[in-house]
């Protein structure tokens, strides 16, 4: 049973590993770790090499988070192995051993791991998700919705486990959007650098809403 679960766990960490953005980048030419954003996820792969293209990697990163936790439930894994799952698929992604363990920032694999883990939850944070779509403040709205995340799960009576995935995806994206490709030199160098840092967490850009990212 241990063995099993470590197996389900290490299998979900190798598969967030696989970067869709970076492949389909690659197919198009284009390394994204050196371009835009250089941010390895389907919004960079959007901006600097194609809207379809963005879309794809986009699917396949709510893919692979939502199959690794199905798997999880399908083989009849326990409530802390399926939450752990969930936590492993977007480590795997955000800090990928493909790619140097430099990733990107798992909101996509974060979404499709909790979609199947606590949907009812995961339903509530989408909608500061397409608030901020619809408004244009895209980052900011996944922010709130990942931090109303572990909350809904909590006021929906989810397991603790679940409850304790949740926060620990949402402390993912903090560190990830402070520690993304060339953040914290940016960070250093700033004059502000408690703007810049409230810049990055809330907007995930150093200038705050408004920012348009740079293309190729």
């Amino acid at each position: 049973m241990l063995a099993r679960s470590v197996l389900v766990v290490i299998g979900a960490y190798l598969l967030g590993s696989v970067s869709f953005a970076y492949l389909i980048g690659r197919l198009r030419g284009v390394d994204i770790r050196k371009v835009g954003t250089r941010n390895v996820g389907g919004s960079n792969v959007w901006h600097t090499v194609g809207h379809l293209e963005g879309v794809v990697a986009a699917i396949a990163d709510i893919g692979k988070g939502a199959v690794a936790v199905w798997a999880a439930k399908a083989l009849g894994c326990g409530e802390w192995t399926v939450a752990l799952t969930g936590v492993a698929v977007v480590a795997g992604h955000n800090w990928p051993v493909f790619l140097g363990f430099q990733g990107g920032r798992g909101i996509g694999a974060s979404l499709g791991a909790m979609l199947v883990m606590t949907p009812k939850a995961m339903g509530v944070a989408l909608i500061p998700f397409a608030v901020g779509e619809f408004t244009k403040t895209l980052a900011l709205g996944v922010a709130i919705g990942m931090a109303i995340l572990p909350i809904a799960a909590w006021a929906f009576g989810e397991p603790l486990p679940t409850i304790v995935a949740c926060l620990i995806l949402l402390a993912f994206m903090i560190i990830r959007r402070l520690t993304g490709i060339g953040v914290w030199e940016e960070i250093r160098r700033a004059e502000d650098k408690r703007r810049l840092i409230v810049n990055r967490l809330l907007y995930d850009n150093p200038q705050g809403r408004g920012y348009v990212p740079p293309r190729r």
